[in-house]
C-alpha cells in the first residue's frame, strides 16, 4: 500500500518544525494528504483550587487555549504555503492526554510524524508525550525527526538495524513502502546475533535479508557495525552519522541485540541523541 495519507504532530515549536518539514518532504515525494494535528491538555487543577474558580474564569481558560490553538493553525498553514507544497492539506485538534490522543489519531493514517522527545528520559522535566505510550498504543510506525535536523532533499538511501527479532522484522514490513523506493539501503548487523527466541541468526543457513529485500526491488548491504569502544547505541549513531541516511528503522522493543527491554539502553541512547530521522515500530 502506497503512503498517501500522513499525520504530522504540530505545535509550533521547534522540534515539531523539523517534523512539518520532513512531512512536507514526504508528502511531495509520495504525492501524498499531510495533516498536522495540535492536542490540548484539559488544565488540572487541585481540588481545593477548583472550587473556588468561578465558571467565568474556567471559561476565559478554555476561550484562551482555543485562541492558541488557531494562532498555532495560522503558523502552520503558513509553513505550509512557504513550502511551496501543493498538494491537500488538513488540520485538527483534539483535547486529551497527547500521546493517547496521537497514538489513536495515528491509527487513521499511514504514519505519524513527530519532532524530537527532548525531555524524554529526563524525570524531572514535565514532558507532554510519552513515546513508550505512544509507540505501544499507535499500530502504525512514527517517525521521529531530531529537533536540529537540516530538512535535505532525500539522498534515497535507508539504514535499519537488524538483529533478527520479530520487532526488527515488524519494522522493516512497517517501513517496506518507504524501503522499495530507496536506491541505497544499509542493514546494519553484528558479527553474531541473535533473535529474541534464542536462535542465532547468523547460522541459520539459506536466510539472507539482502536477497529478500532484493526480491521487493532494494538493492541492500549488510553493514558490520565497528563496536570498538562503543555501545550498539552509539555505533548505530556512528554509522549514521557518516552515512547520513534518509530514515533510519530500527524496532522499539525486543529482547535481542538491539534492545533488550521495553526502551532499552540502544533506544534510549538513539532518541536522545538521533542524528536523523529514526522510524520506530512495535
Amino acid at each position: 500500500m502506497a503512503i498517501k495519507d500522513l499525520l504530522v504532530a504540530y505545535d509550533g515549536n521547534e522540534a515539531s518544525e523539523r517534523a512539518l518539514e520532513f512531512a512536507l518532504k514526504m508528502a511531495s515525494k509520495y504525492d501524498a494528504m499531510i495533516t498536522g494535528i495540535k492536542v490540548n491538555t484539559p488544565p488540572k487543577f487541585d481540588s481545593h483550587v477548583r472550587r473556588w474558580m468561578s465558571e467565568d474564569v474556567l471559561q476565559g481558560l478554555k476561550e484562551a487555549q482555543a485562541e492558541a490553538s488557531a494562532s498555532i493553525k495560522e503558523k502552520f498553514d503558513a509553513r505550509v504555503k512557504a513550502s511551496g507544497f501543493a498538494g491537500e492539506v488538513g488540520w485538527l485538534v483534539e483535547e486529551g492526554q497527547p500521546d493517547i490522543m496521537l497514538a489513536r489519531s495515528a491509527r487513521f493514517f499511514d504514519l505519524l510524524v513527530i519532532g524530537q522527545f527532548v525531555t524524554i528520559f529526563k524525570p524531572d522535566r514535565q514532558r507532554t508525550v510519552d513515546p513508550k505510550e505512544l509507540l505501544l498504543r499507535a499500530g502504525k510506525p512514527v517517525i521521529i525527526v531530531p529537533k536540529d535536523y537540516n530538512c535535505r532533499d532525500f539522498k534515497e538511501s535507508a539504514a535499519v538495524a537488524w538483529d533478527g527479532s520479530r520487532f526488527a522484522a515488524r519494522a522493516l514490513t512497517d517501513a517496506m513502502q518507504i524501503l522499495e523506493t530507496k536506491k541505497a539501503l544499509d542493514i546494519l548487523v553484528t558479527e553474531e546475533h541473535q533473535t529474541d527466541d534464542g536462535h542465532e541468526v547468523s547460522r541459520m543457513p539459506g536466510l539472507s535479508l539482502p536477497e529478500h529485500l532484493r526480491r521487493h526491488g532494494i538493492e541492500a548491504n549488510e553493514s558490520k557495525l565497528d563496536l570498538v569502544g562503543k555501545t550498539m547505541g552509539e555505533a548505530i549513531l556512528a554509522h549514521c552519522a557518516k552515512t547520513d541516511p534518509d530514515v533510519l528503522v530500527m524496532g522499539a522493543y525486543g529482547r535481542g541485540t538491539f534492545s533488550a527491554a521495553l526502551f532499552g539502553s540502544t533506544t534510549r541512547t538513539i532518541l536522545e541523541n538521533q542524528n536523523v530521522p529514526v522510524l520506530l515500530s512495535h
